[in-house]
């Protein structure tokens, strides 16, 4: 079960970026509550087992601006690991499970 509220870190172009995730899934379907620097962003994806796959897309700083992005990973015990792709990068992110 993937369900729970997450402490991650992402490794961006940008430095280290700190925030909260929270999965909930229904079906083949999940819901990714992804606050990072302050901002909140709900995106929805597809479940496949223990491995999760969302698409969406941020408004980044200057010269960044709109960024589209695919975030896929894998939850195994309380460990979310996982890989951002965008146009011109991709990074790691990683997050561990908040005791309920």
């Amino acid at each position: 079960m993937i369900d729970g509220t997450y402490t991650v870190e992402a490794k961006t172009p940008l430095g280290k970026r700190r925030g909260g995730l929270v999965l909930t899934t229904e079906g083949d379907t999940c819901i990714a509550d992804l606050t990072i620097a302050g901002k909140t962003k709900r995106l929805e994806g597809a479940i496949e087992g223990e491995e999760v796959t969302f698409e969406g897309s941020v408004h980044m700083p200057f010269p960044f601006g709109n960024v589209n992005f695919v975030l896929s990973g894998t939850v195994e015990g309380d460990e979310l690991t996982g890989v951002c792709r965008t146009k011109k990068f991709k990074f790691d992110v990683h997050g561990t499970r908040q005791e309920a």
